[in-house]
This record gives structure tokens, C-alpha cells and sequence, in this order.
């Protein structure tokens, strides 16, 4: 994570529609931003007339994800200013109301996060999907799932049960955490592959435990007998495909996250995840 005092000049703003209370902090954003000798584009006008360099983001966690993939990961720094529940990517509230001294003193750190690719291949032939909290490959029908699960090109199970999740450290917190996986610090750029429901007859040997990957690594999915046990690809919570086999593997892309310089992972781990067991007491 570095350090970012910042030199941007046109600024997209974006915020969850079906918020007014994101509406509005947006509108009085652009205001503040411009009185501040500022330029600023709706997020929805992007690549109008170019030379964005800087993404604002006012809602939750999904707004962010949802702006990014519309805009198609754009090489541009992301500031987000939480109004949403969790908000594990983004800043505080009061963020919003700082933002020019913020901006204008440095006073926030980059720090990169990957984007995952999913190339499929399925009714509609071959197609990439992008991520950077997870992709999930979950059963359709009633029928288990049946996955044949490659790492660099070799077998590692023929996997039975409800499906797979294969997310970033960004994405760890959310549902691979729920679903018995690790939370991985965002730095440790990472592929965690998480288990969802493995079947736990011998005879299946279905795999039962979180693997850890370098993110360089290269994953295959192939779906076993696909008319009996369709699956559907899942993309940072959008559903994309229902593919017969699925190459997952870094994008070679990274979003360049700002966060303000008193943000800590384990503050926000405790708050958002944990709970502070004090305040139970």
C-alpha cells in the first residue's frame, strides 16, 4: 500500500440509484469538488470526452463493484465513501465531506487489487467474465454437483456437493467466510478456493477444505454430466453463465483501491466481521 497525494484533475462520481440519501451526498459532492477548481463527469457520461483519472463511489460494497464492472475496470483510482451496510471497500461517510483536503493532502494510500477473468464455454461458445471479490459455480437444479476440478492443468478432485467459490483476499470476507474459508489480508494476492457443501462419503473423496493459490495460478472447472447437474457461474454476485467448463485465473488487471490513511485491516475486520465483543458485554 502506498502512499497517494493526488494530482487528479477530472473526476467520474458515481452513487447507488436506489439510495437517496447517495443521490443527494453525490449532487453536493460534484458541487464541492468544482467550487474546488475540480472537473467532474457523472459516472454514467464516462468517456464522453476522456481523461477521467479518478472514480468516486458513494454506496456499498455491491454499487462498487457494480460501477466497475459497467465501466469495464477502468485504469482509474477508486475512492469509495461507504453507504452501505458492510462496506468492507469503502471509506467512512464523513469521507464524503473531506474528500478535496483528502485528495488535495495526500491524505489516502493506493493499494492494488486483481481482477479475476472466467473464460467459459457454453451454449453462447466462448466468453470472459471479470471480478474482484469472487466467482461462484452453484448447482441450477436439485441435482448435487458434479465438478472435475484442474490446477495447472492436473486433476485435483472430482468434487460432489452444492458448488465452488473461487475468490480474491479482497473478496475473502464475504461469502467464502461464510462458506468456512479464511479471511485473507487483501495484500496476499491470492486465489482462495472454498468448498460449498462437499459431500463427506468416502466414496466420493469430494474435497473438503479451503485451498490457498498464488494468484498466477491457472484453475479449470469442467462440469460432469451438465444436463443432469447444470451450473451457474456467479460474477461478484451477477450471474453470467451456465457453463460446461470454466477457466478462472488473474486478468492480468488490478483496481487501484484509495483508502484513507487512517484505515486499518484488522480495525475493520473487528468492526465489520468480528464484532467488538466489549460492546456485547
Amino acid at each position: 500500500m502506498s502512499t497517494h497525494k493526488a494530482t487528479f484533475t477530472r473526476i467520474l462520481v458515481a452513487a447507488d440509484p436506489r439510495n437517496p440519501r447517495c443521490t443527494a451526498a453525490a449532487s453536493d459532492l460534484q458541487g464541492r469538488l468544482r467550487r474546488a477548481g475540480f472537473a467532474t463527469v457523472p459516472a454514467a457520461e464516462a468517456g464522453a470526452a476522456g481523461g477521467e483519472d479518478l472514480l468516486v463511489v458513494l454506496g456499498g460494497d455491491g454499487c462498487l463493484m457494480h460501477t466497475l464492472a459497467s465501466l469495464g475496470y477502468p485504469p482509474l483510482a477508486v475512492f469509495g465513501v461507504n453507504f452501505g451496510q458492510v462496506g468492507f471497500l469503502m471509506n467512512g461517510p464523513d469521507s464524503a465531506t473531506d474528500i478535496v483536503a483528502i485528495l488535495r493532502e495526500g491524505r489516502c494510500r493506493e493499494t492494488e487489487l486483481p481482477v479475476l477473468s472466467a473464460r467459459t464455454i457454453d451454449a453462447h461458445g466462448e466468453r470472459e467474465f471479470l471480478a474482484i471479490n469472487d466467482f461462484v459455480l452453484e448447482r441450477v437444479g436439485g441435482q448435487t454437483a458434479r465438478l472435475d476440478l484442474f490446477i495447472e492443468g492436473v486433476l485435483l478432485n472430482r468434487y460432489s456437493g452444492d458448488g465452488l467459490i473461487v475468490a480474491t483476499g479482497t473478496g475473502s470476507t464475504a461469502y467464502t467466510l461464510a462458506a468456512g474459508g479464511p479471511a485473507v489480508h487483501p495484500d496476499v494476492h491470492a486465489m482462495i478456493i472454498t468448498p460449498v457443501n462437499p459431500h463427506r462419503p468416502v466414496q466420493f473423496h469430494s474435497l473438503q477444505f479451503p485451498l490457498v493459490l498464488p494468484l498466477g495460478a491457472r484453475l479449470e472447472i469442467r462440469v460432469v454430466d451438465r444436463d443432469a447437474r447444470a451450473m451457474r457461474l456467479v460474477a461478484d454476485g451477477n450471474q453470467a453463465a451456465e457453463p460446461e467448463s470454466t477457466v478462472i485465473c488473474w486478468s492480468g488487471r488490478k483496481v487501484r483501491l484509495l483508502r484513507t490513511k487512517d484505515f486499518s485491516y484488522v480495525s475493520a475486520l473487528v468492526q465489520k466481521v468480528i464484532g467488538n465483543k466489549s460492546e456485547g458485554a
